[in-house]
């Protein structure tokens, strides 16, 4: 995953009007932590700050957080957490922890489902059950997503974590027997099949009676 910088001030904290104020400004609030390093209260611009949660890796994208007033606190982090408003969706403030890019991160990576299945020719219906999958790698080896090829399924067939293979280097941590999707036909067709053949059930119970 490429390396997205991120502009950064440092902000004076205490009071809540000094988080209206920021935002007022059009940035957003929040804090950087983490690698034993000294918290930072900081802002960053809204605009750059949507610009990366609406890009690729979304909000699970590996940044590098470039100070303007004190450069020698520049670290790459990933995006820990966001407060948004409850009606308004806006955000309103982001934690960011430091990370290292030498060593393993956890973080967790989109899934994208590619291919027609071939029991959708069969009235099959593909649900995608799983969104998302936990990963251990390297940061700059952070895939924007994991691609599933779902050419193969049947009616029928589920397809587990278990059964994706990752990228080179990417190691997967969600539970291997969680599904990912699976394919049934629409609960229309499955009662049409079964009442077509109520009146054959039927008739082989009758006769089963008249021969006994």
């Amino acid at each position: 995953m490429e390396l997205k910088s991120l502009k950064a001030n440092t902000r004076t904290t205490g009071t809540k009007g000094a988080a209206h104020g920021v935002r007022r400004a059009g940035d957003i609030p929040g804090v950087l932590y983490g690698q034993g390093g000294e918290a930072i209260s900081l802002s960053v611009p809204g605009r750059d700050l949507d610009r990366v949660l609406h890009g690729g890796g979304g909000a699970h994208a590996i940044l590098q957080i470039e100070f303007e007033d004190v450069p020698g606190s520049n670290s790459p982090a990933i995006v820990k957490a966001i407060q948004r408003h409850p009606l308004k969706g806006s955000v309103l403030h982001a934690d960011f922890m430091r990370i290292r890019l030498d060593e393993s991160i956890q973080t967790s990576v989109k899934i994208e489902l590619t291919g027609q299945p071939k029991g959708a020719l069969e009235g099959g219906i593909l649900e995608h059950q799983l969104r998302e999958l936990e990963i251990e790698c390297l940061a700059l080896e952070v895939p924007n997503s994991i691609v599933v090829d779902v050419t193969g399924m049947a009616v029928g067939d589920v397809l587990h974590v278990a059964d994706v293979v990752p990228p080179a280097g990417v190691v997967i941590l969600t539970d291997g027997d969680q599904p990912i999707a699976s394919l049934s036909l629409a609960r229309a067709a499955v009662e049409q099949a079964d009442a077509a053949a109520a009146p054959e059930a039927a008739a082989k119970e009758k006769e089963g009676g008249k021969s006994a």
